[in-house]
């Protein structure tokens, strides 16, 4: 865009709303003796007609005589409109005498007047002229205005027209960076805005400023003769309109256009054309730079006269700062005297203010404070009830199901027995999904316990506690070890368990016919620590890309999945896990493809003498038979499962409902062991271990519950009780913790 183009003139005055008329149609009849005084806004909107008409004759030094005296005179009355119709004319006058300080200066000043004002029509005028100023000599500097301009304009319903001109002006600043694909992008948003209903009758004025676009598009991507075309049809509908600067760009275009095509001939006729016009416009040049010439020697008296004037006021200030001076220490004096007597007074009224809020505040403090841990007591509770309800009757599905497995006589059953188990063991797993949760945000839930053990051996039982859903959906299951891992580590076992145990079901679940694959591989080993990368890859259906964030959130599940869904909880509480652990849980997945769950995690590396064999590896669990037990519990299928479990290993047994049952069992008959159920009617486990504990100090009271106490021995040695199981238990575990006690 050239310094000054038909395009800039039009997009100065368009954007005001209303039609200007002057009182006096004679120009010549302007008297300067007039401009010291105030102007009321019916005066301003004439002398904006009559500036409007000097720039347009090229008469700049009246533009700059004028225009401050208009400025100043509306900005005492907040007359914002006028200011800022006079800003944008005085401004691009500035342009056009090459005083592009001046010009910023006054457009930058007109936008921070505008915005304090709030007046959008006049923020989006200041942006616009903004970004016309550099448009040419810097369009990056240029770029942001615009497209504030741009982003005001979507705001502003009724301005279609400032609308369109932002949308040109982008398109011919970005065809002239090279941007070309953003410049076609606006020039059709300004394109089609023409067909709108109040823009019509702009189409016959800008489709030639459009197609002079168009053709430079074009022209860059080297469609030549669409350029020829654009080009044409531009000087043949704004031949009248353009000036010479337009008519000099397009017959500049259309002669590099014709010479990529060949038609030197076409490109000889237009040189005349394009030779004739330079010169006619250098004449006219000649002509307006003695303007220019002239309007800078008025401008830079302007700029003289503004600095005198404010030389003058700094004079005036600066005595009547000299004749205060007195008075101000007079004043002050007095003054200082009232404000430390005011201030002690203040501060003796704010002290006891802030003492009597500081006793509320403590007050509603300690009322919440009790109320919050009386919340958190009530909800321990919750959990601890919950967990006894529904474990107990698990206790008893899982037990009686995993005994009727072993039953010879049963076998015909033997895969309605296995879905059952599944089903309950899935109820379980989902008991614990709700008190994990909870655990994993408590402080208890948050220690490490660091113990030895065999990675390969937990993986493989991993894979074993999923093989009856794996078989199920018909999957293949594929453990990989890397051999650099060291064959004793040393972590939390448990909290490692939980996470692998929560993917690999989560893997199972979700695949059917497929394969499922939990990697262990070697990453790095420094300070006897070894660094592990696990992956679980399934070839399942696959996570959305949208849905792949929401799947960590708690109870958030995917509709689209058709297998069943569980709570939604498996993740959060790996990512808690992981988070204690100081790793991350990442995933990678493609649907209809399948996904991979990936973390790492340091180990230490631990040594065979370190691990910790059970009492059955050395002894086995033949030293139990002819034990005699002591069941106490209060539900008979409790009793029932606990029976059928000793049974299968020669354990002699005695049972008792309740407490003070199991009281009286221990007087009369010696036991090896008592199995004490903690929640039960007449007298619960703790008062009865107390009690036995007064004539019985040595016989091993191990709490079968299905509480899940965070801290059972401390919680229960109290009680005389030695340790805890909790239920559903696994088989082994109960020999184990009966082999270590009894022997």
């Amino acid at each position: 865009m050239i310094k000054h183009s038909w395009i800039s003139c039009v997009i100065l005055f368009h954007l005001s709303c209303c039609t200007i008329y002057c009182q006096s149609n004679d120009l010549q009849e302007f008297n300067t003796v007039f401009l010291e005084r105030e102007y009321s806004p019916e005066e301003l909107d004439s002398l904006t007609h009559v500036i409007r008409q000097y720039f347009y004759e090229g008469s700049y030094e009246k533009v700059v005589e004028l225009g401050p005296v208009m400025i100043k005179s509306a900005e005492k009355a907040n007359l914002f409109r006028q200011e800022y119709r006079a800003r944008s004319i005085l401004g691009n006058t500035f342009i056009q005498l090459d005083d592009f300080e001046s010009t910023f200066s006054l457009f930058d000043e007109g936008l921070v007047r505008a915005k304090k004002a709030n007046d959008t029509i006049a923020m989006l005028s200041s942006y616009i002229d903004l970004g016309n100023t550099f448009l040419e000599r810097d369009p990056e500097r240029a770029l942001p205005y615009l497209k504030s301009a741009l982003t005001l304009c979507e705001g502003i319903d009724k301005n279609k027209r400032a609308l369109f001109i932002t949308h040109n002006n982008l398109s011919e600043l970005y065809a002239g960076t090279e941007l070309l694909k953003e410049a076609q992008f606006h020039l059709d948003k300004a394109e089609l805005m023409l067909e709108e209903e109040g823009l019509k009758d702009w189409k016959e004025e800008y489709i030639a400023v459009i197609l002079h676009t168009q053709g430079i598009i074009n022209l860059k991507q080297k469609k030549y003769n669409q350029a020829i075309t654009s080009i044409k049809n531009s000087l043949r509908l704004g031949i009248d309109e353009f000036d010479e600067n337009y008519l000099v760009r397009n017959y500049q275009n259309l002669m590099s256009a014709y010479e990529n095509v060949g038609q030197y001939k076409n490109v000889n006729t237009i040189r005349h054309l394009y030779d004739s016009l330079v010169m006619k416009r250098n004449e006219a040049d000649k002509i307006k730079q003695q303007k220019i010439a002239a309007s800078k020697f008025k401008l830079n008296r302007y700029k003289q006269e503004l600095r005198a004037s404010q030389l003058e006021n700094e004079l005036v200030l600066q005595q009547s700062e000299r004749n205060s001076v007195l008075l101000k220490v007079a004043l002050f004096s007095g003054t200082i005297l009232l404000l430390l007597l005011g201030a002690l007074l203040y501060s003796r009224n704010k002290r006891n203010k802030l003492v009597v809020d500081l006793k509320t505040k403590n007050h509603q403090y300690l009322q919440a404070k009790e109320i919050s841990e009386k919340l958190a007591r009530s909800n321990t509770k919750f959990l601890s009830t919950i967990s006894h309800e529904l474990r107990t009757p698990l206790y008893g599905i899982i037990g009686l199901s995993s005994v009727f497995l072993d039953d010879p006589e049963l076998k015909n059953h033997a895969e309605d027995l296995k879905s059952l188990k599944f089903s309950a063991d899935y109820l379980l797993a989902l008991v614990n999904d709700v008190l994990n949760l909870n655990k994993f945000s408590s402080k208890e839930g948050e220690k490490i316990n660091n113990v030895p053990f065999k990675l390969n051996q937990l993986l493989r039982h991993i894979s074993q506690s999923f093989e009856f859903i794996n078989k199920k959906n018909n999957n293949t299951f594929q453990i990989l070890l890397d051999q650099e891992i060291p064959e004793i580590v040393l972590g939390d076992k448990t909290k490692l368990s939980q996470v692998l145990m929560n993917l690999v079901s989560n893997a199972s679940k979700f695949t059917e016919d497929g394969q499922i694959a939990l990697e262990a591989i070697f990453t790095k080993k420094t300070n006897n620590q070894t660094t592990i990368l696990f992956n679980i890859s399934d070839t399942g259906q696959g996570i959305p890309d949208e849905e792949q964030e929401n799947i960590f959130k708690e109870f958030t599940q995917i509709e689209s999945y058709t297998l069943e869904q569980g709570t939604g909880l498996g993740l959060p509480i790996v990512n808690k896990i992981l988070n204690v652990l100081d790793s991350k849980l990442t995933l990678s997945s493609i649907l209809g493809k399948g996904s991979t769950f990936s973390f790492e995690l340091t180990l230490g590396n631990g040594q065979i003498n370190d691990l910790q064999i059970s009492p059955s590896e050395i002894t086995g669990y033949d030293q139990l038979k002819n034990k005699k037990i002591l069941i106490v519990d209060d539900n008979k299928i409790n009793q029932v499962v606990t029976q059928k479990v000793l049974e299968q290993y020669g354990i002699a047994h005695n049972t008792a409902s309740n407490g003070k049952e199991a009281i009286e069992a221990a007087k009369k008959n010696g036991f090896d062991a008592i199995l004490m159920d903690i929640n039960m009617p007449i007298m619960n486990g703790i008062d009865a271990s107390k009690a036995i504990r007064e004539f019985n100090e040595n016989t091993p009271i191990l709490a079968l519950t299905a509480t899940n106490y965070l801290d059972g021995i401390n919680e229960l040695s109290s009680s005389g009780i030695n340790d805890s199981i909790v239920k559903p238990y696994k088989t082994e575990d109960l020999l184990d913790k009966l082999i270590a006690h009894v022997s």
